[in-house]
């Protein structure tokens, strides 16, 4: 018999498989579905423009700013409208909201039967999903065309959004009145809150506007009276609703209604609102997830008023001197945050071209700029604040530089030229450090739209490159951070920037110990006698060329203060000098901002700025001269110097010297017999040529008694000191000619020395100490030497170009 299969074959159940199928279909269709709604449906609102609301540090609005199509709306996230609006807005729109498939049915059929017998849908047949589908796609649902797509459109929305992202869609898109949309804007304008805030009868007032906005909207008087009756009636369906609301809510919904216009709406800090509005594009902000639209800023709103008021009171002061328009910016340099920002003196004035930005536009800095100048030489071992400088005329070819005074200080301490803003010495330390150095540093710290060095030359040292008072703040904000340099924050909450370290901090210590006394000031500046200010000011004034724009900027408490006095146009006037006008006004500003965190329990405090960890010793100089005071010096004042690079030595100006007790004159040996030791001052021949000039006497010591000798005393004898032309000056021949005219002049001994020139290895001429000697030479480059009688030398280098 055949083997029997002992495996038994089953018969599959047609119905099993058939379930097995489906399962498989309806995982494909779950799978495509997630797939089209996670990868290829956008948000809702993901094309839609809306506004940004801007506000201070405290959370005042500044300002609403208008979408780009021109409508005041706001974009608030679903978790950040209170419950009341949602609530109200079902209740009196759509109350099967979160039952329905985008469309009620029910309502559909009853808004056909009456199309059918009155052509007209009339009200109640749209739900809210449809409403964003008819305000989200733009459609005419008047029409039957028009209202069968939106129906498609909704269960579209429906199908592939949730109910609360429709729902977040509707209240960002519903219009409440005007060019009012979105329950953000018009919680804000209408009862200046943000939508979390509102109370139930503010949101019951605005659940019933989107219905009929034209007739009911609260932008006007007639819409404030039409919907009084729909707020009625929708105060009591919430009642009924929702029992255990408040009693009172009936009799608020009878109380005549008050709220804001867009006309109300704040205008605040005008410039640094449009200066925001540039940097991030935020007026045409997209709701694609973003970023958020309401904007927390670091401005302080109440102090902006109140530095408006002292700006515009400063003004007033000096219009009859043609001063109508001035800005200022205010940072706290310890956090780099701006507190304060005025663009102008009135925005609104055209008279002034008010609406431009005073605080971004690039102009002049001035002498503003000299501080970093004396920060870089000090880095690099030139000069501390006891360095004797040179204030005395130069000439680089055609280029001969002055004060603004027109006058010479002659030898002057390197705190003193820069608190007077002497020209001469910061010019001879720019050519020291480097004009291409300088530059470098300006660009590093990021200032923009600088040109080539060689279109400035010398004269960066002077304001001659253009900055913003904005790249200005950032630079004494790094001063005062000792070298550390940020950028300026604007958002509240933000992470602090990177920071950048530039120069050494001990060099920007010993600029603002200079910067912070200023006692040395000219009598003949007209506010050396600045008012009296409760905080040490660490500050510096800058004037432009031809008076176009006053300047001065400063450091005292937490802050960094920056003024600018000019006119926009460019328009000259001699009042335009910042130590005249820029600095009365800053003082004034600078006043309001100590008295305005006074009254908040926030006192301002010093800061000297010093620290144990800086490499900065103190020890005693020589008042008047510079160098550590020998035993000879009339006036020790203590000073600070970077040890190992600063240049520092004991001074030799004061000297002990023996004279003749019977004669008065210096005795070549000292004999205690026949002499005695007085103390006098030794200078440069080059100083006391600038003493002369100024007619100043110094107590300089006497000749020698005759029959001394000449081998004896040659220790005594200076080297001579070329004055013009400058070592390493190119002279530019400006005729048609080949050669030029160039003037010598050098100095040595006691000023009767006569002097032998020598271009080359070829004695050219020779001319008496303090003399100018002229002599045509030709294009070229060359090494001059001045020679003395006794031998003594010096040597330059200059060139003759065309």
């Amino acid at each position: 018999m055949p083997r029997r299969n002992k495996h038994k074959r089953t018969k599959t159940n047609p119905v099993s498989r058939n379930h097995g199928i489906w399962r498989v279909y309806v995982l494909c269709l779950l799978a495509a579905y997630c797939i089209i709604r996670f990868f290829f449906i956008s948000p809702i609102l993901s094309d839609t423009y809306f506004s940004t609301a801007y506000y201070d540090r405290g959370g005042r609005l500044l300002r609403l700013t208008l979408s780009e199509d021109d409508k005041y709306r706001l974009f608030v996230p679903l978790s950040k409208i209170s419950a009341s609006i949602k609530n109200a807005t079902i209740l009196y729109e759509d109350k099967y909201f979160y039952y329905h498939p985008g469309v009620n049915p029910v309502a559909l059929a009853r808004a056909a039967a009456r199309y059918l017998s009155q052509s007209d849908f009339g009200p109640g047949a749209s739900t809210i999903t449809m409403q964003v589908a008819r305000l989200r796609y733009n459609l005419d649902t008047k029409t039957v065309g028009g209202k069968i797509r939106q129906i498609f459109a909704a269960v579209y929305l429906d199908m592939f959004h949730t109910k609360g992202e429709i729902l977040e869609a509707y209240l960002n898109l519903a219009p409440y009145g005007g060019n009012t949309e979105g329950i953000g804007a018009a919680s804000l304008i209408y009862f200046g809150k943000s939508a979390n805030s509102l109370s139930q009868i503010e949101s019951i007032t605005l659940a019933t506007v989107p219905q009929n906005p034209a007739k009911r909207g609260l932008n006007t008087d007639a819409g404030l009276r039409n919907m009084t009756d729909m707020r009625r009636d929708l105060a009591r369906r919430w009642l009924a609703r929702y029992p255990d609301s408040s009693g009172r809510l009936t009799t608020l919904a009878d109380m005549p209604l008050s709220v804001g216009r867009i006309a109300d709406m704040p205008f605040c800090a005008p410039h640094f609102v449009n200066m925001e509005m540039q940097k991030s594009s935020a007026n045409h902000f997209r709701a694609a997830g973003v970023r958020d639209s309401e904007i927390t800023t670091t401005l302080d709103l109440g102090l902006q008023k109140k530095l408006e008021s002292v700006m515009s009171a400063e003004i007033a002061k000096r219009r009859g001197a043609g001063v109508r328009n001035a800005a200022a910016v205010l940072v706290n340099y310890k956090t780099m945050e701006l507190a304060s920002y005025l663009g102008s003196a009135d925005y609104f004035d055209k008279s002034i071209f008010g609406q431009n930005d005073g605080v971004m536009a690039k102009r002049s800095p001035g002498s503003t700029l000299k501080p970093f100048i004396y920060a870089a030489a000090a880095d690099q071992g030139l000069i501390h604040g006891m360095t004797l400088l040179k204030d005395t005329k130069i000439s680089f070819g055609v280029y001969a530089p002055e004060n603004s005074d027109s006058e010479f200080f002659g030898p002057v301490l390197a705190k003193d030229a820069l608190v007077n803003s002497r020209n001469i010495p910061a010019i001879e330390l720019a050519r020291k450090i480097g004009v291409r150095n300088f530059y470098r540093f300006m660009a590093d710290c990021g200032v923009a739209g600088l040109r080539a060095p060689d279109h400035y030359g010398i004269s960066i040292a002077l304001g001659g490159a253009e900055f913003s008072m904005w790249e200005l703040a950032r630079l004494y904000a790094m001063m005062a951070n000792l070298g550390t340099l940020r950028d300026i924050r604007t958002i509240a909450g933000g992470a602090p920037g990177a920071e950048t370290k530039m120069l050494s901090p001990e060099a920007f210590f010993l600029v603002l110990d200079m910067l912070g006394d200023q006692s040395a000031m000219s009598p003949k500046v007209p506010f050396a006698k600045r008012p009296s200010a409760a905080l040490r000011h660490y500050w510096k004034t800058g004037t432009s060329s031809s008076f176009r724009d006053a300047w001065t900027a400063g450091i005292f408490g937490d802050f960094v203060l920056i003024v600018w006095v000019g006119n926009f146009d460019g328009a000259p006037n001699n009042a335009f000098s910042g130590i005249k006008t820029a600095a009365p006004i800053y003082f004034a500003l600078s006043r309001a901002v100590t008295d305005y965190y006074a009254s908040k329990g926030r006192p301002l405090a010093d800061n000297d700025f010093y620290s144990p960890d800086l490499n900065v010793s103190r020890v005693d100089m020589c008042a008047g001269v510079g160098g550590l005071a020998g035993p000879y010096c009339p006036h020790p004042v203590p000073a600070y110097f970077i040890p190992g690079k600063s240049p520092i030595d004991e001074s030799r100006v004061y000297r002990a010297v023996p004279i003749d007790i019977k004669t008065g004159l210096r005795a070549c040996v000292n004999d205690p017999k026949t002499t005695r030791a007085a103390v006098f001052e030794f200078w440069d021949p080059e100083y006391l040529d600038m003493f002369r000039a100024a007619g100043i006497v110094r107590k300089t010591p006497p000749p020698f008694m005759p029959g001394c000798n000449p081998a004896d005393l040659s220790s005594e004898r200076d080297m001579p000191v070329i004055i013009s032309p400058i070592n390493k000056t190119k002279v530019v021949i400006l005729s048609g000619r080949d050669s030029e005219t160039v003037s010598f002049k050098a100095l040595a001994g006691g000023g009767d020395e006569k002097i032998f020139w020598f271009l080359g290895p070829s004695l050219i001429g020779t001319s008496q100490s303090g003399k100018v000697f002229q002599y045509g030479v030709g294009i070229g480059e060359y090494r001059l030497r001045a020679v003395t009688d006794a031998g003594a030398a010096a040597e330059i280098e200059f060139s003759v170009v065309k």
